[in-house]
């Protein structure tokens, strides 16, 4: 247990931006608590040296992220070519069970085309402690 110092905040943004740009996931970890910032199973944690959030570029070209801070307000936008089998994205998450000492949360990724659901993928699911 140690204090934070708000990168995981920014973490957070990226990891959901990800999810938006269906890009892969490699690595994730969820917080110990549920954040303030996003709900159950939507954040990324990362401490130096231990725990990281990384992602893998699996399209077909180079992408470009960029970050921006304004009025205390982090935002990802994450550019590249569009190919043929782009999907709209859609991340569903929500609690599943509380405990007295944890709270359970699931998260999936839901891909759409032409506004139908193509499919429906499990990308966590998540205890917290309770305060």
């Amino acid at each position: 247990m140690d204090f934070g110092g708000g990168i995981c905040q920014i973490t957070s943004t990226l990891y959901n931006a990800v999810i938006y740009a269906n890009l892969e996931i490699t690595q994730r970890t969820n917080h110990q608590f549920v954040p303030s910032y996003v709900t159950a199973s939507r954040d990324a944690t990362v401490v130096y040296g231990s725990i990281d959030f990384q992602f893998k570029n699996n399209r077909n070209y180079p992408i470009k992220l960029i970050c921006s801070v304004s009025g205390g307000v982090a935002s990802f936008q994450i550019f590249g070519l569009k190919q043929e089998d782009d999907y709209e994205v859609e991340i569903s998450s929500y609690e599943t069970g509380r405990t007295a000492t944890a709270i359970y949360s699931e998260a999936y990724k839901i891909l759409k085309k032409d506004g139908k659901v193509v499919s429906s993928e499990l990308l966590s699911k998540d205890t917290y402690k309770r305060h």
